[in-house]
């Protein structure tokens, strides 16, 4: 059984390798064919090991998925970090929409696990992506709740109802997005997802708004507009 305490263990090569395995053997064989027998042989580890670090299977799959998850709901923070004196609160949106999207393409491989996590008895699913969902709307919350603060947004709006409405718009989008997108493909979804946002909440145009300064800490800068999408 999944347990949602575990945690990496980068000091643990045979806990690394044995995750290593468990994934190539799933995406190979899928789940009811592969074996803790197999995945010990793969790992070059005794299954004494894997039970040293893991319940069973369904435990080695939800390890896999955390760390999934765990991208997603890292976002925030690395654009908390990364972000630079000029971003607008466009800039800022569009950057997690994008980021989101790729982190889903650069998983690709993973669709099947996590079509599987889903339908597992004991499956870990529904709390990992409530954290992603977590992490990523309330980072929006934020940065809306500051525009609000500077009189950017329109009157009248329950401003949580609308995020978490504009935010599940985001979700469906990234739910079903094709993973072997063209670069167009994923600047146009970018662009069209961070306007549909926009615009439905706030009374200006995306470069006409200053510096998102007070999100990230930093003082006011230059403005630059929303990224165009490239043709």
């Amino acid at each position: 059984m999944y347990d949602d305490r575990t945690s990496d263990s980068p000091n643990n090569p045979s806990y690394e390798a044995i995750l290593a395995a468990s994934k190539e053997l799933f995406l190979e064989r899928g789940f009811p064919a592969t074996s803790m027998a197999a995945i010990a042989e793969r790992a070059g580890v005794v299954r004494a090991t894997i039970y040293n670090n893991f319940d069973d299977m369904e435990a080695i799959v939800g390890e896999i998925m955390r760390r999934y998850v765990a991208g997603y709901v890292a976002i925030p923070q690395q654009l908390r970090e990364e972000a630079m004196p000029d971003q607008t609160p466009a800039d800022l949106i569009e950057a997690m929409i994008r980021r989101a999207i790729s982190w889903r393409i650069e998983n690709a491989e993973l669709r099947p696990l996590i079509d599987l996590t889903k339908h597992l008895p004991s499956s870990p699913w529904g709390a990992l992506d409530a954290k992603a969902d977590e992490a990523m709307y309330g980072w929006i919350l934020e940065i809306h709740s500051e525009s609000a603060r500077r009189g950017l947004l329109r009157e009248g709006l329950d401003l949580e109802f609308s995020t978490k409405a504009l935010y599940a718009m985001i979700e469906a989008v990234l739910s079903s997005f094709d993973v072997a997108a063209a670069e167009r493909q994923i600047d146009d979804a970018v662009r069209q997802l961070t306007l549909l946002h926009w615009h439905a909440l706030y009374v200006v145009e995306p470069d006409e708004v200053g510096p998102a300064f007070r999100m990230t800490g930093q003082r006011r800068g230059s403005r630059r507009p929303l990224q165009k999408t490239v043709r």
